[in-house]
């Protein structure tokens, strides 16, 4: 009886401790402090961006504000290892923080509070860890966006067990926010502009995944949470599958209005088009079961 409430208090205590993180002073304050400056500079740019963070360094700050900082530059070196693997629970729940700090300061809906006490709820709450994750990669995409401006990245192959990813789902955390620094809106922007030549001239610097064109990403069938943004919440499967099948429907219409029958073909017998789990994400599931229908035929 005795080792069995042994056990029961060792299993409440390892789940209990794993939400909460636990700082020294001169951590939690230079990380609040490190929030108050992401708020101001969110997209992290500039030596003077730069040299405020490094001023905030410890130990337990240098792999976020390494990141961060490279994150302003906008260079290949974002594409390391080091930048897109997966943090550790505790460093996740640092990048949380910044994020809450920098929404309490701009959404001017809520009630703000002081980034104190803020801090110390987010370091004490059990947040889903898939969560914690996308939050992760959101605050990195705007250097990797600003990066494929004028960079080619056709020679790169992301290889998503690589990253210390732990399952299909966080693989396709990574992949989404990939194509949302990327493509997502990028393609949008084009289409609407009437900019065909652009639109095949990204698609050209695009890398690979797994060794595959971006359209052949099809591993999506994983379970849903919940997206949280600053003032609204939706389903994530709804929310990212919904743009990637936008960006795919984008370029197989580029790829077929330009006589590029073959690489139309290719994208959509490859991609998740052609597969009708997918087409309740989308808001195009009509048309999407009208391609399908006649590609059967």
């Amino acid at each position: 009886m005795k080792k069995f409430f042994a056990m029961v208090l060792f299993s409440f205590t390892a789940i209990y401790t794993q939400a909460q993180v636990k700082l020294s002073d001169k951590d939690f304050n230079n990380l609040v402090a490190l929030g108050q400056l992401y708020t101001h500079n969110n997209m992290c740019t500039g030596e003077k961006f730069a040299q405020s963070a490094n001023a905030l360094r410890t130990p337990l700050l240098n792999n976020m504000i390494d990141a961060l900082i490279e994150t302003g530059k906008a260079d290949t070196t974002l594409l390391q290892k080091r930048f897109l693997s997966c943090p550790n629970h505790d460093e996740l729940m640092l990048w949380y923080v910044i994020r809450e700090i920098h929404y309490n300061r701009v959404d001017t809906a809520r009630k703000q509070k002081p980034d104190i006490e803020l801090a110390k709820e987010v370091l004490a709450s059990d947040i889903d860890e898939r969560w914690l994750l996308d939050n992760y990669y959101y605050r990195i995409i705007s250097g990797i966006a600003m990066l494929f401006n004028t960079a080619d990245l056709s020679h790169y192959n992301f290889i998503t067990s690589d990253l210390g990813l732990k399952n299909d789902t966080e693989s396709a955390i990574f992949f989404f926010n990939m194509m949302d620094a990327l493509a997502n809106s990028r393609f949008r922007v084009l289409q609407y502009l009437k900019k065909p030549e652009k639109l095949i001239e990204f698609n050209h610097k695009m890398p690979m995944f797994n060794g595959k064109p971006y359209f052949c990403y099809t591993n999506l069938d994983i379970p849903d949470f919940e997206w949280i943004g600053y003032d609204k919440k939706e389903s994530y499967k709804k929310r990212q599958i919904g743009d990637f099948i936008n960006t795919l429907m984008i370029q197989f219409s580029n790829s077929a209005g330009n006589g590029n029958k073959a690489d139309a073909r290719e994208l959509y017998f490859s991609s998740i088009l052609s597969k009708p789990e997918y087409f309740k994400y989308s808001d195009s599931a009509d048309i999407l079961q009208s391609f399908y229908n006649k590609a059967k035929q």
